[in-house]
């Protein structure tokens, strides 16, 4: 079978910054109003290719190697990406994105920036354990978290070993504003955590964590995907 070659050709690029200074708020729109993705391989005689042309779909606040990224999504034609200005905490508004300093106003700078202990992506099968502080599916005392499958519609993630987690807003906190949440050691519902949602950790081992729910597999037997950071 013949493997084409799909690339995105991107064009209408509209890129905005309202920059005042380091401190400041600043609005980052997407750049580009729509994006097209085609073939690029050549083709025999007698074929063509039509392009897929999308508009801007949605907006999106995620994590890509332990940092915060705006993605601009445009349904099938793919997202185009960039990290979160130095600084700021971003949220996802209709056409871009509104990001605010963590340290607004005159006073003490925004001081050292958190260490990341670990960081990566977690695959976990219905009813096992998985460790936050070094992300690997475990059991013993590492673990920090069990994904309980009570039913085939009845799911949740439950703290074990002294660990905490903190649903709050399901919004992307990073490490300030989860060293703030509140934790629990309660078990919590996959229903109120769709995927999407970034959850604060605090581990067994004492350090701050955060993860976010990437995927939620069909079929009978579940697996949660997770995109996780934790600090030092």
């Amino acid at each position: 079978m013949r493997t084409f070659a799909v690339t995105a050709v991107l064009f209408l690029a509209v890129l905005s910054f309202h920059v005042g200074n380091v401190f400041a708020d600043m609005t980052i729109r997407c750049p580009l109003n729509q994006a097209r993705r085609t073939i690029t391989d050549n083709l025999p005689n007698d074929w063509w290719t039509t392009p897929m042309v999308n508009r801007l779909s949605k907006t999106e606040v995620s994590q890509i190697g332990g940092r915060s990224a705006l993605l601009c999504v445009y349904g099938s034609s793919g997202s185009i990406q960039r990290y979160a200005p130095e600084g700021h905490t971003c949220r996802a508004t209709n056409r871009g994105f509104r990001c605010r300093p963590r340290h607004p106003g005159p006073g003490p700078g925004p001081g050292p920036r958190p260490e990341t202990f670990s960081t990566g992506q977690l695959d976990v099968q219905q009813t096992y354990t998985f460790d936050l502080d070094r992300g690997r599916i475990s059991d013993g005392n590492n673990i920090d978290i069990w994904f309980q499958a009570e039913t085939r519609d009845r799911l949740y993630l439950v703290p074990r070993n002294g660990a905490r987690i903190a649903v709050g807003d399901r919004s992307n906190r990073g490490y300030a504003g989860c060293s703030r949440a509140r934790f629990s050691n309660d078990r919590v519902s996959l229903r109120d955590i769709p995927v999407g949602s970034y959850v604060c950790a605090r581990t067994n081992e004492g350090r701050i964590s955060q993860f976010r729910v990437n995927n939620i597999s069909n079929g009978r037997s579940k697996i949660l995907s997770l995109g996780y950071t934790t600090w030092k």
